[in-house]
């Protein structure tokens, strides 16, 4: 059976199929670095903008293909749930399983076909997409997580000790509890932690709100 490709709404759980699978499809990435000669330093990896060629065709059925085309175009505007921030919605574009999240940034719609009463039954759309990220995600796209250390915990660890020591600074405790999933700080460490080896993610000097608000 074929597999369709198909836009879904990530809010609602909405989807739309596309008419026509795309016959290509480029995922790219950029990695972006500063500095020159022996001093290069990665920033962080950006993923492209994704750019799908869709057709539609309804001359068969002689009906408006504009039933099926505006589905798409609505995706533009913002949702109800973002009305006061005016985000259009966070799709994601799926074949054989999730490839692009993203919002649309541009749509070119041309029609190419008519009925005798002007009715458009065929329409060639290239929707543009520009990736959003999970919080994670970005610090990923960053870098954070392959710059990283390890700490063993000890009897007498505490966690701004352990960011003072690992990170230069003693107000990241925080981080380092959400990156290792610690859910009661003020204990830590309890007895099940003694030996435990925490992850302690490269913050590039930033303080854990920029991070988190990454």
């Amino acid at each position: 059976m074929l597999e369709m490709a198909k836009i879904v709404v990530q809010q609602t759980g909405e989807e739309i199929p596309v008419m026509y699978n795309p016959t290509e499809l480029s995922l790219n990435k950029t990695v972006m670095l500063k500095g020159h000669g022996s001093q290069i330093q990665f920033q962080r990896v950006v993923d492209d903008d994704l750019t799908l060629s869709l057709f539609f065709d309804t001359y068969e059925q002689q009906t408006d293909v504009r039933a099926k085309t505006n589905k798409i175009v609505a995706l533009t505007q913002p949702t109800v749930g973002h009305a006061e921030r005016r985000e259009p919605p966070v799709l994601v574009f799926t074949w054989a399983g999730p490839l692009f999240v993203g919002m649309i940034t541009k749509l070119d719609q041309k029609f190419t076909m008519f009925l005798s009463s002007g009715i458009p039954v065929r329409a060639e759309l290239s929707v543009t997409f520009k990736a959003v990220l999970t919080a994670e995600e970005d610090q990923r796209a960053q870098g954070k997580f392959n710059c990283r250390q390890l700490w063993q915990v000890k009897e007498n660890d505490r966690l701004y000790l352990i960011a003072q020591q690992a990170l230069g600074d003693p107000n990241q405790w925080r981080l380092i509890a959400a990156a290792n999933q610690i859910d009661d700080p003020l204990n830590f460490p309890g007895r099940t932690d003694i030996g435990r080896m925490l992850v302690i993610i490269d913050t590039h000097g930033e303080s854990f709100n920029e991070v988190a608000n990454a």
